[in-house]
């Protein structure tokens, strides 16, 4: 089973890259610089930007999530859908990767928590949400992927700048940025999908972390 999970996941991630083809949109995802020269900010100093807009939305298990219950932990919260071809699944696995930095030093669950929000209500089922949950999140309850009736999810997305239009190969362009939370609750960065790096979430989480002592 698990072997099976990882070649799915590893099938998944290189056709995504593959299909990363012509025409830039909002939901395209750019390559890393090249990993020899990295540009990364060691000490970051993350301005508040303002207060996270509250999220009370399902897990894929039907569990009640409010992003209030989670204060004091640094959150990331990214938008997806689990029938992207494109850009979510390289997104999503650049997450796990740093998910797997943040444990290795002891900070992942009880410092740092992810929550991974739908835009495609519809088709993303409670059981999509699993499948796609233990493909990228080993069914870690630090990392939910969210879904909800559209009326319940509708004001969520309009409050982080969600906007939505379907392609015509069935794909949906959204601007899906990631917004890196702090433990009082308020984005210290808004982080653009085309240029999300891993190395860097990860210094900055530090930084937040830091901020505690």
């Amino acid at each position: 089973m698990w072997m099976e999970i990882a070649a799915g996941r590893l099938l998944q991630v290189v056709c995504a890259a593959a299909l990363m083809a012509a025409g830039v949109n909002a939901h395209e995802i750019r390559p890393q610089s090249d990993p020899l020269q990295p540009e990364l900010t060691a000490r970051p100093k993350l301005a508040t930007i303002k207060r996270a807009p509250p999220i009370v939305l399902h897990d894929a298990q039907g569990r009640n999530v409010r992003l209030e219950d989670l204060h004091g932990r640094v959150i990331l919260v990214s938008f997806i859908y689990t029938t992207c071809t494109t850009a979510c699944p390289l997104l999503t696995e650049r997450m796990a990767q740093l998910r797997d930095r943040l444990r290795s030093t002891g900070e992942w669950g009880s410092l740092v928590n992810f929550l991974s929000i739908t835009v495609d209500p519809d088709r993303d089922s409670a059981e999509h949400l699993r499948d796609y949950a233990e493909l990228f999140g080993d069914g870690d309850d630090a990392w939910r992927f969210l879904r909800d009736e559209p009326e319940r999810l509708r004001p969520v997305l309009a409050a982080y700048g969600e906007w939505i239009r379907p392609l015509a190969d069935g794909e949906l362009d959204h601007p899906a940025r990631l917004f890196l939370i702090d433990g009082q609750g308020n984005v210290r960065e808004i982080y653009a999908l085309s240029f999300f790096d891993e190395r860097q979430a990860f210094l900055d989480i530090h930084a937040l972390i830091a901020e505690r002592h």
